[in-house]
């Protein structure tokens, strides 16, 4: 099954900077992409658009999709309502003039759609968004949404959900096909999961630019526990390559593109 390849475009510094390292590491992204003749969708932290725009501008060029991930990767389960609803407004009309083309998806940082943050729905779409990639449907992540559907849904309002990808293991559903989870996973259970996806399912890996920064030397990131920190700072010794290894699955195109027809 054909595999989206999607990026949260975020600085873990926190400071984003005009030419931070979060900027040149999106440019290899872009390259890695042009290489392999994929077109991605870009997730893209507001203050992203306001620091870099030329960013936001060649990758939307290049033919990748521009969707959005809040504005300073607050967590929803600790956002203000009024703040996300003005913020997002904001972002959402930046990001469209900058790339040119409607903003239609919704990545919750760290996945934290869950029960408690529905209300974000509403909000989002009301400002025009038909779809989001925001919930784990698993009880493993302190944002899990276990009773969700592993397929896509839409919600009551009418977007469409494009759940994290698990595998089942036991009484469990692990991620598999981004992030920490990929990169620590071995190459045979990768298989072993990728062949077990159900039909309905769509597929997706996810990745961030700091990922594929093997020089940067090791730091904390802010509100993070140190240990997780060590494991990512490690593991981005193998995000290109587990990376590369999925696409080779066969790439499908970006998610906006992919919503059943009747959203589109």
């Amino acid at each position: 099954m054909p595999i989206t390849f999607t990026i949260d475009l975020e600085d873990p510094t926190e400071r984003y900077a005009p030419e931070g390292r979060y900027v040149p590491m999106t440019r290899r992204i872009l390259a890695l992409s042009e290489e392999s003749n994929i077109r991605a969708t870009f997730f893209t932290i507001g203050r992203v658009a306001e620091s870099a725009p030329g960013l936001i501008r060649d990758i939307a060029s290049q033919g990748h999709e521009i969707a959005y991930h809040s504005h300073n990767h607050v967590s929803l389960t600790k956002e203000d309502p009024a703040r996300f609803r003005r913020e997002t407004r904001e972002d959402k009309d930046r990001l469209e003039q900058l790339s040119g083309k409607n903003v239609i998806g919704f990545r919750a940082p760290r996945f934290s759609l869950t029960p408690q943050s529905l209300w974000a729905l509403d909000i989002l779409g009301e400002l025009g968004f038909r779809y989001s990639s925001s919930i784990m449907p698993t009880d493993v992540s302190l944002f899990g949404f276990p009773d969700a559907p592993q397929v896509p849904f839409a919600w009551p309002n009418g977007m469409i959900e494009f759940p994290l990808p698990v595998a089942a293991i036991g009484k469990y559903r692990i991620p598999y096909l981004g992030g920490i989870y990929l990169y620590t996973m071995p190459t045979l259970a990768l298989r072993m999961f990728l062949a077990k996806a159900q039909p309905e399912e769509v597929l997706w890996t996810y990745a961030h630019p700091y990922d594929f920064d093997q020089e940067e030397r090791f730091s904390r990131t802010p509100h993070t526990p140190l240990w997780i920190n060590l494991i990512l700072w490690l593991a981005r010794r193998q995000a290109e390559n587990k990376i590369r290894q999925v696409l080779k699955y066969g790439a499908a195109p970006p998610l906006g593109e992919r919503l059943p027809n009747t959203a589109q």
